[in-house]
């Protein structure tokens, strides 16, 4: 199981525990595309700012996963 990254703990309270695990590195990947071009789009800038702070978020799980995945590979 990938450490749950520290970036999204303050969140934690919001959802199951462990949820964003559940998530596959393409679903997590599509998540990062598709908020940063909504970010793209905004004009607000505060609503900008939070599609990216939330694509940061998916793409920190997403290295979570990936050095779970290092870890577990053979020498």
């Amino acid at each position: 199981m990938a450490k749950t990254p520290e970036e999204i703990k303050p969140h934690a309270a919001d959802y199951n525990p462990q949820a964003w695990d559940a998530y596959e590195l393409w679903e997590l990947g599509m998540w990062v595309h598709l908020l940063v071009k909504r970010a793209t789009h905004r004009a607000s800038v505060p609503k900008r700012h939070k599609d990216l702070y939330d694509a940061q978020n998916y793409l920190t799980m997403m290295q979570s996963k990936l050095d779970e995945l290092k870890d577990d590979s053979p020498a």
